[in-house]
């Protein structure tokens, strides 16, 4: 499991849950021995169970929920101004229990409690992707739901390439399920200084260093500017990501505290991107912080000039080492399945 962004670039994502329901409990153990090893099933037998814990007080909220607030330092009379907390998006690594959120959910058509397509109308999370499996007989009625929006795929159980299908559809519904989720802020943060959320031109440099570290979970970070990716195990590195503009603040305030001079000289011609240690992301002449490190850069040419580099040693700079990883909430789900 890798991240994907055939539908654009996210400021957000990570791994997430798919929710199975049908009425064959061996149908169910099954399945997920024929799908990705890495992708969590949580099976139910009992679509009213299943609904109830959907539903449930505790569940999480929808990614991006709660990030606006009122912006009170500067009021108006004829307009109600909103701000967005972006520390949210990178605190969002910190929440052991972000892969629980149930973006997908497989269900069966024909069951005696609650038939599939009833499950599908009773959730009411409109970003989750719905699957309806199917036998020979229910072809016309999958066929109406998915012409009228209620289900977005639907699988004949006897098809040979039902699970390859399957797969393949949890994959495009979960990544569909972040970019319903993160449209407005996405929009919100092109319209400002972070134009490479919405240029096509950066999805190839994305994928070109995804092909390089396999991350399953991706952060938009401002101050610096860049996407944090994590892999499986927790190991992270940062995309960082400037434009002309941030090149030319860093070179004045780096100017101005005297920066060495081959610092400067990367930073006016782009043939490298500043590192530094200082929270605040500025070059900083206070001879207790570290030193700055200047990363090669390549650039791209889209909408803007984009200077961008990976940066390789960044887990105390982001506190990974307490976060729960993938690979290990994985293995705890599985213990607890084991009692």
């Amino acid at each position: 499991m890798t991240l994907t962004f055939d539908h654009g670039l996210t400021p957000f994502r990570f791994p997430t849950t798919t929710l199975m329901v049908d009425d064959h409990e061996t149908y169910l153990g099954v399945v997920p021995l024929m799908l990705d090893p890495m992708q969590r099933i949580r099976s139910y037998s009992s679509p009213r169970q299943a609904l109830a814990d959907l539903h449930r007080a505790d569940t999480r909220a929808v990614p991006g929920g709660g990030w606006l607030y009122r912006w009170h330092e500067h009021p108006s009379p004829s307009r109600e101004l909103m701000a967005l907390d972006m520390d949210a998006i990178v605190r969002t690594m910190f929440d052991p229990m972000r892969f629980a959120e149930v973006s997908v959910v497989v269900v069966d058509q024909a069951m005696p409690e609650m038939d599939g397509l009833e499950f599908c109308s009773r959730i009411d999370n409109p970003y989750i992707g719905k699957v309806l499996l199917t036998g020979r007989a229910d072809d016309a009625t999958a066929i109406e739901a998915f012409n009228s929006g209620l289900i977005d795929r639907f699988i004949r159980k006897n098809d040979p390439r039902a699970m390859e299908k399957l797969q393949q559809a949890i994959a495009a519904l979960q990544e569909r399920y972040f970019e319903r989720a993160s449209r407005f802020v996405s929009e919100a943060m092109a319209l400002g200084d972070v134009h490479f959320l919405r240029d096509p031109v950066f999805l190839p440099v994305l994928r070109d260093v995804l092909a390089r570290f396999p991350a399953v979970e991706c952060y938009l970070h401002v101050n610096p500017t860049g996407l944090l990716l994590i892999d499986a195990d927790g190991e992270g590195r940062f995309l960082l990501v400037q434009t002309d503009d941030d090149l030319r603040t860093h070179y004045e305030i780096a100017s101005d505290l005297g920066a060495p001079i081959e610092v400067l000289s990367a930073l006016r011609d782009a043939t490298a991107l500043p590192w530094f240690a200082s929270r605040d992301g500025y070059y900083s002449d206070d001879p207790t912080v570290a030193p700055v490190q200047m990363i090669p850069a390549t650039t791209v040419r889209g909408e803007h000039w984009y200077h961008y580099a990976l940066v390789e040693d960044v887990a105390q700079r982001f506190e990974l080492d307490r976060i729960v990883s993938y690979r290990r909430w994985l293995r705890d789900q599985d213990d607890a399945l084991r009692g």
